[in-house]
């Protein structure tokens, strides 16, 4: 193909008008036409040619108006920085580069989620994630594995609005994730480098006798035995929620807690007073899972017919917002109250900080400096008196329960 070269301007004639036209090289091979109705308009658009052509070749001519326009203005605003047009190009184009290869983050939660189920981890486990997660899905809709940033982290984070300890929850859920895609390359680094919060150590809050006897009157006959056992024997909420009847021994009055589902991978044998044999015999059974599945909702009812804060008020449960809106004033609910206070009330009434310390799966020193002459003598003694009969209309009464 014969090549087009840049020609002066020639004259004319449009319509019976007289025009001048200079011809350009056009980078694709053809041609580039421009017609001016002034003489002296087309010498310098062709003057200007002939110094882009030498400058920079044939394809400069390409360049429309609109586009030195928005070289000029971006040239004005990399001028502080001491950067060049191309300089900024480059960058970006190393930004776009580095997001290429990734997968949405709902295809990689989707992937996480299905992948930690067929390791058998437990299902209440695969539902907090799936809620922490969805949670930060929903602040990054349209984003990929590559698209979120140590930024992106940092704000979600700041924005929760919740606990120290939460956040950190939050936190190690999104490491989880990204160390998930990292294997999987759908990323090269693991986004979540925010330092954990430190948490403060907070005080030790337990129920009161009448508090605990009125939280037992409140369950029904599906939360009554996990709350039964949390209350007076200690277990932790997710030991209960992976405990088997076939593991209760009403006869033998102890609790296997086998090191599957303990948490410190250990097992231990917790005995059971004789209050919580009152309170499980009605229920016990050879087999099957002493907590359901949907705990969580039961026991915020549970606690706000007892007088206390639900964990979650903005729960989309019909009942509880029944019960939500009878109750003008509702206690905040003491962080693992149950559990703190079945320690609390056994140290009490045995002294024996090593036997609670093995029942309860912590250490010696844990037990001594976080709940050691937490409640009065008297107090345990009431406790564990506590039983259907004591709960129903005769609260026992006890004065200045704590030291």
């Amino acid at each position: 193909m014969r090549k087009t070269k840049l020609t002066p301007p020639t004259r004319t004639k449009i319509d019976g008008q007289i025009y001048w036209r200079v011809v350009a090289p056009s980078p694709t091979g053809g041609r580039i036409r421009r017609t001016f109705k002034d003489r002296e308009d087309a010498r310098i658009f062709h003057e200007q040619c002939k110094v882009q052509i030498a400058q920079f070749g044939a394809q400069s001519m390409e360049i429309s108006d609109r586009v030195r326009g928005h070289a000029i203005e971006g040239m004005k605003l990399l001028e502080p920085y001491g950067a060049s047009l191309i300089d900024a190009v480059k960058h970006y184009v190393a930004h776009l580069e580095s997001r290429r290869g990734g997968v949405p983050l709902s295809q990689a939660i989707d992937e996480l989620l299905l992948n930690r189920k067929s390791v058998e981890v437990s299902a209440r486990y695969v539902n907090d994630l799936r809620l922490r997660l969805g949670r930060f899905k929903e602040a990054f809709p349209d984003a990929s594995t590559r698209s979120i940033t140590t930024a992106n982290v940092g704000s979600f984070l700041e924005g929760l609005g919740v606990a120290a300890s939460t956040t950190n929850t939050f936190r190690r859920d999104l490491r989880t994730l990204f160390e998930f895609a990292v294997e999987r390359g759908y990323v090269e680094i693991n986004p979540v480098r925010v330092k954990p919060i430190k948490c403060k150590d907070t005080k030790i809050e337990i129920l009161s006798v009448d508090q605990t006897a009125r939280l037992l009157k409140s369950c029904d006959p599906e939360t009554l035995p996990s709350v039964a056992i949390a209350t007076f024997c200690g277990l932790r909420q997710a030991e209960i929620g992976r405990l088997d009847w076939s593991k209760v021994d009403l006869d033998e009055k102890i609790i296997t807690v086998d090191a599957d589902i303990a948490k410190t991978g250990g097992r231990r044998v917790v005995d059971i007073p004789d209050c919580a044999i009152n309170w499980l015999a009605p229920y016990s059974k050879d087999r099957g899972k002493v907590m359901p599945s949907e705990f969580r909702i039961l026991f915020d009812r549970v606690r706000v017919r007892a007088g206390f804060k639900p964990s979650f008020e903005q729960r989309r449960d019909t009942v509880l917002q029944t019960l939500l809106q009878g109750e003008a004033k509702l206690q905040p609910w003491p962080a693992n109250g149950l559990r703190h206070s079945a320690i609390s009330y056994r140290l009490s009434k045995c002294k024996d900080i090593g036997q609670v310390a093995t029942v309860s799966g912590n250490s010696p020193s844990i037990i001594k400096r976080n709940y050691l002459e937490l409640v009065k003598p008297s107090a345990a003694d009431a406790y564990f008196k506590i039983t259907p009969s004591t709960a129903d209309g005769k609260i026992i009464k006890i004065a200045s329960a704590f030291q």
